[in-house]
């Protein structure tokens, strides 16, 4: 097993050794420093959701809140970024602070697993 592998595994073994032991966690996706401060990244890779109300990107609501409470707690600001599939045809990025994000309009869709829609243009967005 090479070094990638057991790295894998070992990620493997920690969940459920941290639920056992009592811990409520989630995996970051990326974290960054840039000008001396740390930024917490989220990050998907989806088509985006079609109107109505708007068309948008976004995250479960589990999601949002746990990278919000951590914010909250530690000062690290949470970014979500969204390649837009297929990224090879839209060339778009989109990313934003979720608590800006969570300023303005949103959407959460109902069911099991609910999703919060940030509108499109909540977003800032580039061409690679």
């Amino acid at each position: 097993m090479g070094m990638t592998e057991d790295g894998i595994k070992g990620e493997q073994l920690l969940f459920p050794f941290l639920k056992r032991n009592g811990f409520k966690f989630f995996q970051v996706d990326g974290i960054g420093l840039k000008d001396g401060k740390y930024y917490l990244f989220e990050c998907k890779h989806q088509e985006h959701f079609k109107k109505p109300p708007f068309d948008g990107h976004g995250l479960p609501l589990w999601q949002v809140k746990a990278r919000l409470g951590f914010q909250k707690q530690t000062g690290i600001i949470s970014i979500l970024v969204v390649f837009e599939k297929p990224i090879e045809k839209t060339n778009l990025i989109y990313y934003q602070s979720l608590e800006i994000l969570e300023k303005g309009e949103h959407l959460d869709t109902k069911g099991i697993q609910p999703r919060r829609i940030y509108p499109l243009t909540s977003f800032k967005g580039n061409i690679l």
